[in-house]
């Protein structure tokens, strides 16, 4: 009888802990596959610049939008340049750019015309310009300023038609700094009527 009884308690002593050992598996492996899981996980983005911007950690690789344009993109120099409402802060800031492809090139550019005045009041100038979407620098407004222009009798925003030659003006502010301008020598200037006008602001 005693005997009996003391394989049973064998028994069962074993049988809980072949069952311990079990559980202690499963969650173990559970574990495992969780931290796999979680390890490996690489989100499915809908489109390029979401994977971009999912797998970015920590780099200095340009982002989405300072990647090169393809080379068709560019402003090729020619006789004369007309800069329309389609990409008009861009082609305007690709000229500032590149300022020495284009001195020999006339610009015809529609816009507002207006005054500029620097933030310290030491430069100021006539302008032809649009307004950006955004609310500093080339993002709040994009143009041209420009050079001969006093004979025309002009009022601030009239809506121009002007043809000119670029050239780059450096004027250095009262810091010391050196601010580059981008001008039109102007060889014709007309005004439009308001049925002519176009859309005063542009977002490209």
């Amino acid at each position: 009888m005693m005997k009996n009884k003391y394989i049973k308690n064998i028994i069962c002593i074993v049988v809980l802990l072949t069952m311990t050992l079990s559980i202690f598996s499963c969650v173990k492996s559970k574990k495992d596959a969780m931290y796999e899981t979680e390890t490996l996980y690489i989100p499915e983005p809908a489109n390029k610049y979401a994977m971009d911007k999912e797998t970015e950690v920590e780099t200095i690789e340009p982002t989405e939008a300072h990647r090169p344009y393809p080379e068709d993109y560019y402003i090729k120099p020619a006789n004369e340049i007309s800069i329309g409402e389609k990409e008009f802060l861009t082609r305007i800031n690709y000229i500032y750019k590149n300022i020495e492809l284009f001195k020999e090139s006339d610009i015809i550019i529609e816009g507002m015309y207006g005054m500029y005045t620097s933030w310290d009041g030491t430069f100021s100038s006539p302008m032809v310009y649009r307004n950006g979407p955004g609310e500093y620098g080339d993002d709040q407004y994009s143009g041209f300023y420009l050079d001969n222009v006093d004979g025309y009798n002009l009022q601030i925003d009239d809506w121009l038609k002007i043809k000119g030659k670029p050239y780059m003006y450096e004027h250095t502010d009262s810091e010391g700094e050196v601010q580059k301008f981008l001008f039109l020598k102007v060889e014709t200037c007309e005004v439009l009527t308001t049925k002519e006008r176009k859309a005063e602001m542009v977002n490209n």
